[in-house]
């Protein structure tokens, strides 16, 4: 279960850091020109991310790592905590601040409860800050769903991104429990009674014999989660058992490559464990000290 767990977090970590370079690039032809090839972390093409270089992590999973350091620190999940530290990081922060990011960070200082700070936005992009919560709750459903939707809420309090964190949540789960993505999908769709849920899946599962960019580009490059779904569930399921090859073919496909990243990644990781993830790309990783340091602390006693 542990390789499955750090799998989890470290997919998800990885899958931003590889995404940087082409992220928030809509033209894959730019992206494909740049980087002909994809072995490891570059450079971001575009200004959006400030001073960030290859090795970093997007403004998305600088958040995942604060997540996973209050986890750390206080041994438990606190939505309380970690609103205080998310708050205290965010007032300096020097990567991009999505609007999302802005309208919490101003209802926190406004003196409104992390129950009550979220924005509207519907993106998919606080899905995959979950992945820590694994270290606590990989065996227990209910809990890591709650947890995992409390801090959705802080900073996404939209039904469509509560919905996408709970439906990713219980894939995340079934994963743990030994399920395969495609079973624990297709386990799902049995069971929902949500027709957009339902429609996410039937649409990824129909599109695994067509090339990622072209299926990425009919669902829709973008963070909100009605294109961003579908999109994340078919690289999940076309590429099941090759994390490398579902992150090059994120990033090709463009535009938010690292909301995608995160959510597959987590996945993959969890489903292939952690020595599926390249080794070079964990060891570039430029918080690598730091998030073992995390893992390590957050797993003392357990």
């Amino acid at each position: 279960m542990k390789s499955s767990v750090y799998g989890a977090i470290y997919g998800a970590l990885v899958g931003d850091a590889f995404s940087l370079g082409g992220h928030w690039v809509y033209e894959v032809a730019q992206i494909k020109e740049k980087f002909p090839t994809l072995e490891g972390f570059y450079d971001p093409m575009t200004q959006y991310h400030g001073p960030k270089k290859a090795g970093d992590f997007t403004h998305y999973g600088d958040q995942c790592m604060w997540l996973l350091e209050s986890i750390a620190l206080e041994k438990e999940f606190s939505l309380a905590s970690f609103s205080t530290r998310w708050k205290e990081y965010m007032s300096d922060y020097q990567g991009y601040i999505d609007g999302a990011s802005k309208a919490c960070l101003e209802n926190l200082k406004a003196g409104k409860s992390a129950m009550e700070s979220g924005s509207s936005s519907q993106d998919l992009s606080v899905v995959g800050r979950i992945a820590p919560l694994a270290l606590l709750f990989c065996d227990e459903q209910k809990s890591f769903e709650d947890s995992a939707v409390l801090q959705t809420k802080m900073t996404h309090n939209s039904v469509e991104s509560i919905n996408a964190t709970r439906f990713f949540s219980q894939l995340l789960y079934l994963v743990f429990q030994g399920y395969t993505p495609k079973n624990s999908i297709l386990a799902m769709l049995e069971e929902s009674h949500d027709d957009k849920l339902k429609a996410w899946m039937k649409a990824a599962l129909a599109s695994t014999e067509h090339d990622s960019v072209e299926s990425i580009n009919a669902c829709g490059q973008s963070c909100n989660v009605n294109g961003a779904c579908p999109s994340s569930l078919h690289l999940i399921l076309k590429y099941e058992n090759n994390y490398e090859e579902a992150m090059r073919q994120n990033v090709y496909a463009g535009g938010d490559s690292a909301a995608r990243g995160m959510v597959v990644g987590m996945i993959l990781g969890a489903y292939n464990g952690l020595d599926k993830i390249p080794k070079p790309w964990r060891e570039a990783l430029s918080s690598k000290d730091r998030l073992e340091e995390y893992m390590s602390m957050a797993c003392d006693g357990k």
